[in-house]
């Protein structure tokens, strides 16, 4: 079956010994379009060299929220500027993420910040949107609802399903939301309850590679070939085959990214 995987990091150091090998691995197992994810101005410009030496790697731009208090508007749109954006596919990941314990009240103002101008950033640009939200979903779901609109493409990274953001989901025709590795951790009951009310047109499956690998994978440097088993673990979920998982989550990622 052939697979698209649609948030990966392989300009990660962790990957420095084993880039080509690890890329070799995840074609043969049937990986067929890679997106290479953005979280700094780094990895923007890492993640763009990736995708000129790989025919089949894509790359987007964006500030993760961790690196919120160093975001200028301005360095950004120069590394636009300065890019060939044939394989440019979307903003981010960009986001709000309060899982920290320093995570003060600047420190969200901050991060609300850099959210809300990566968000006009992308209208103006015409590009879909990458999101990361961690522990903070009440703050992604009004800002997305304040500065966002029917006509733009959303995709929530490593969906964490809650009351707000799963409403959010199934309100806004072309918001996506993509299952990794999480959907075979150990979860709460309402996890799965969530995952069955959003329908399969809705859905993308990704890595995050090299992190959050699924089980029973954890400990191990993730890869795109684990979208393997995620495929499966869906599937069993969805009551279809892995084969169909496959099928029509390509094609939502094709649509969303717009390859």
């Amino acid at each position: 079956m052939k697979i698209f995987e649609t948030h990966a990091h392989y300009d990660d150091e962790k990957f420095n010994d084993s880039r080509e090998e690890v890329l070799k691995k995840v074609v043969d197992v049937g990986i067929e379009r890679i997106v290479n994810v953005a979280c700094d101005y780094d990895s923007c410009i890492s993640s763009y060299n990736l995708a000129k030496e790989y025919d089949y790697i894509y790359y987007t731009i964006g500030v993760h929220p961790y690196e919120a208090e160093n975001f200028e508007i301005s360095k950004l749109e120069e590394i636009y500027d300065s890019l060939d954006k044939t394989k440019l596919v979307a903003v981010g990941e960009i986001g709000l993420d309060y899982s920290h314990d320093d995570v003060n009240l600047e420190v969200k103002e901050t991060q609300k910040k850099a959210f809300i101008q990566q968000i006009a950033f992308a209208k103006k640009h015409s590009l879909p949107i990458i999101i990361h939200t961690r522990d903070a979903s009440l703050d992604t779901y009004s800002i997305l609802n304040d500065y966002t609109d029917e006509k733009d493409k959303i995709l929530l990274h490593c969906f964490s399903p809650t009351d707000d953001l799963v409403k959010f989901t199934l309100s806004r025709e072309k918001c996506l939301v993509a299952f990794g590795g999480n959907i075979t951790y150990k979860r709460k009951e309402s996890f799965f309850t969530y995952l069955n009310m959003i329908p399969m047109e809705k859905i993308v499956i990704e890595t995050d590679s090299p992190y959050l690998p699924p089980e029973p994978k954890r400990g191990t440097i993730n890869d795109s070939s684990n979208l393997v088993i995620i495929a499966k673990k869906l599937a069993e979920f969805k009551g279809i085959t892995a084969e169909e998982v496959a099928k029509i989550t390509y094609e939502n990622a094709s649509w969303f990214y717009n390859i």
